[in-house]
């Protein structure tokens, strides 16, 4: 006697409900359908969680760079390159190579409309001596002296570069002096 496949035809209604009823594989196909969009909310949490790590970076570091600058009574070229260089001990681990910073001192006239005194830029273009700066609403006070800091950082994903390029992140904060009125600076590019 030779053995055959049975063929479509030969397969009665009661085999149809047999297979249909038979529960055996089901968790294996579960799990293959599953385990897909659960690694993809994994690497998403994991991307979210570190763009919210490096955001929060990026905000101490503009923080603690105006909390430096503003203990200063005067600054040379050298000192703001040097609290500028911390910034790298701030953003550690991640790179300081998408990191961007201006260290600006503004001046208010008597109006409180701001102008730039002197700006120093790492990575950006610093602000121009002179020109227009801001302030926000009701922070402000005539004739007085403060020190902006604004840093943007490009953060790019490390799983889903291939779907989202780089993200841009901007900060920026004002800080009044402490040791005295005014920092004067010597050597700034504008």
């Amino acid at each position: 006697m030779t053995w055959r496949l049975p063929t479509f035809k030969s397969w009665g209604l009661r085999s149809w409900r047999g297979l249909l009823s038979h529960t055996g594989g089901v968790a294996a196909i579960e799990f293959a359908l599953v385990v897909p969009l659960v690694i993809i909310v994994y690497a998403g949490g994991f991307e979210i969680v570190q763009a919210a790590t490096v955001n929060r970076k990026l905000t101490d570091t503009t923080v603690q760079l105006a909390n430096v600058t503003t203990q200063y009574t005067s600054v040379a070229l050298s000192d703001l390159n040097n609290i500028s260089a911390a910034s790298s001990q701030i953003m550690a681990p991640y790179p300081t190579s998408a990191l961007t910073t201006v260290i600006t001192e503004v001046q208010t006239d008597v109006s409180s409309h701001g102008k730039v005194a002197w700006s120093q830029g790492y990575g950006a273009p610093c602000l121009p001596a002179g020109s227009a700066v801001t302030l926000p609403p009701g922070f402000a006070s005539p004739s007085s002296f403060y020190v902006l800091v604004q840093t943007t950082y490009s953060y790019a994903p490390t799983i889903g570069s291939a779907f989202v390029h780089t993200i841009p992140m901007t900060d920026q904060i004002f800080m009044v002096p402490r040791q005295s009125t005014s920092i004067p600076a010597t050597g700034t590019s504008c």
